[in-house]
């Protein structure tokens, strides 16, 4: 299985705090399954540093014979005044395939920016994959405007936690929600060094297989692999949520 979202490089964003942490974590994700994780921090360095921190990762699994590959993806911010133009931008896309871009919306940013940002990613070609929505009150409170961006290309990703309801009623509900009107394509992990002993991508599949049957799981599992290698995700045509349904009981 891949793991698309994970903080798993060591002394970065939430990562191991030294290598033999990195073991720790990667033989705990090869015992639930993983065979791939894409390393995801918000990352403001130079691009060499951070693909040298992935290779480097790397060879320490293989010389541990830990059958895990890293692959880079990074998770990008929206700012205001995002520069798109950077020599270096195509580097931060998942894989550094030119096709998708982790991209994570600050709870304050207007939705206008963010439909903005996500227009002038998809004029170069670039998906913009968002990152966990239903922790997101833009999209919880206003889910309208997921389903705006959904309908104009965009690539949801939501948290296993969330599936799981380990980050809140509202967060497992709204995922739920997401779900069942076409408004969600992949699920990842976002692990790190605090909670990697509870992985639960696995979990997550689990209930999503007991609720949705195994087509829905393996649609999951597959646009994971679709994203990792630069390919089309399979999508089901996203519907409008009531508002009045999306407020209601779970």
């Amino acid at each position: 299985m891949i793991d698309l979202h994970t903080y798993i490089l060591p002394e970065m964003e939430n990562g191991p705090k030294s290598h033999d942490e990195l073991l720790q974590m990667a033989d705990a994700l090869v015992k639930q399954g993983i065979t791939k994780v894409f390393a995801t921090p918000k990352y403001e360095g130079p691009a060499s540093s951070y693909t040298s921190a992935v290779g480097f990762a790397n060879e320490y699994l293989r010389k541990a014979s830990i059958s895990l590959t890293i692959l880079p993806g990074q998770k990008v911010t929206a700012t205001n005044h995002m520069t798109l133009f950077n020599q270096d931008f195509y580097k931060m896309t998942i894989n550094e395939n030119e096709k998708y871009m982790f991209l994570e919306i600050p709870q304050d940013m207007e939705i206008e920016v963010v439909e903005n940002i996500a227009y002038e990613l998809q004029l170069k070609g670039i998906v913009p994959v968002l990152n966990e929505p239903e922790c997101h009150s833009l999209f919880v409170e206003n889910p309208a405007h997921l389903y705006k961006l959904v309908k104009n290309g965009a690539v949801v990703q939501l948290s296993a936690q969330s599936v799981l309801g380990g980050n809140g009623g509202k967060a497992k509900k709204a995922a739920y929600q997401f779900i069942d009107h076409g408004l969600a394509h992949v699920i990842a992990s976002g692990v790190n060094r605090e909670n990697y002993q509870q992985y639960g991508l696995q979990k997550a599949y689990s209930a999503v297989s007991k609720k949705y049957g195994n087509s829905k799981l393996y649609h999951f599992m597959e646009n994971a692999e679709a994203i990792a290698s630069g390919k089309a995700v399979y999508k089901q045509e996203p519907e409008r949520i009531k508002k009045t349904k999306f407020l209601g009981i779970f």
